[in-house]
């Protein structure tokens, strides 16, 4: 069922292949690699046997930091920080409608839970195991999701269920900025901790499960489960290398989906149902191994 394969190309050159596309990684040597493909350009170091590593995604830092010398934006520091000169400074101006605008579509996809929907009783019959990954597929190729994600599926008939494993969005594309309200009664924009980012990405990744497996229980109706084992990328702290880990394993039952479960908290809704995943102290998702089809009952 999984699909996820490394090809060296030549010396310090791989070729990624998956379902879900193709992505290179340029080095890897002394704990530092490129690596480039449909979620972006990230630049990776770590100091080997030490457990130090660092990921930085590139293509948005470039956009951010030199932005605006290109004239196609300017980057957030400069737009927040008040201008220096000889008379005291102002206080930042309240944020526009648009930037309003913006951090309310952030906020949605953060939430991408409350855009799952309700899913019907089960359909009698066999599910056409074909069929339904075919159903998926379209449903996919729609792109109509506020978040990027990729899918691997596969329906197993015999189960009454579909595998899927999902391709998270990573931690360094949340939003990093939130709304605070001041004492005053003014409301600007600040940015967010590392914990709060960390909490919006549990939130957004186990919400984005929710979202998948009930649009799919909707889209086979013969499935009585959707097992969703969602993967990212991480820095081995053996190697240095960038790997895929996955972090949740989850059999979301039809049943499960009950109405208005959607304002529940992902965490404490996920938490309810079989599962792999555990949430350290710090707020980071530790590595699980996944449900296999032989484990679905």
């Amino acid at each position: 069922m999984r699909f996820r394969k490394s090809v060296r190309i030549a010396k310090g050159v791989k070729l990624n292949l998956s379902k879900t596309g193709a992505s290179f990684t340029l080095g890897g040597g002394k704990g530092l690699s490129f690596n480039v493909g449909n979620r972006g350009a990230f630049l990776n170091w770590s100091i080997p046997g030490t457990g130090v590593y660092d990921r930085v995604r590139l293509d948005t830092l470039l956009k951010d930091k030199l932005g605006g010398l290109f004239g196609f934006g300017k980057p957030a520091q400069e737009t927040d920080a008040p201008k220096r000169s000889g008379k005291a400074a102002k206080a930042p101006a309240r944020p526009d409608d648009a930037q309003m605008e913006e951090i309310a579509q952030e906020i949605a996809l953060i939430n991408i839970h409350q855009q799952a929907i309700d899913v019907a009783s089960a359909q009698p019959g066999t599910l056409d195991e074909a069929q339904a990954e075919a159903a998926i597929a379209d449903w996919l190729s729609e792109g109509e999701a506020p978040i990027g994600f990729a899918v691997d599926c596969e329906a197993i008939a015999g189960k009454a269920a579909v595998m899927i494993d999902l391709d998270l969005p990573e931690i360094e594309d949340m939003p990093r900025r939130k709304l605070v309200q001041m004492a005053d009664g003014s409301v600007k924009i600040k940015k967010k901790s590392q914990k709060e980012l960390r909490e919006d990405y549990r939130t957004c990744v186990l919400g984005l499960g929710e979202y998948v497996a009930s649009h799919a229980l909707a889209l086979v109706p013969q499935a009585k489960k959707v097992v969703v084992s969602a993967y990212t990328q991480r820095r081995s702290e053996k190697t240095g290398e960038a790997m895929d880990v996955f972090i949740y394993s989850i059999v979301f039952a039809r049943e499960a989906f009950a109405a208005d479960y959607q304002q529940r908290d992902p965490y404490d809704f996920c938490q309810d149902l079989p599962g792999r995943f555990y949430v350290l102290a710090s707020g980071v998702m530790k590595e699980i191994a996944p449900f296999e089809a032989a484990d679905i009952e």
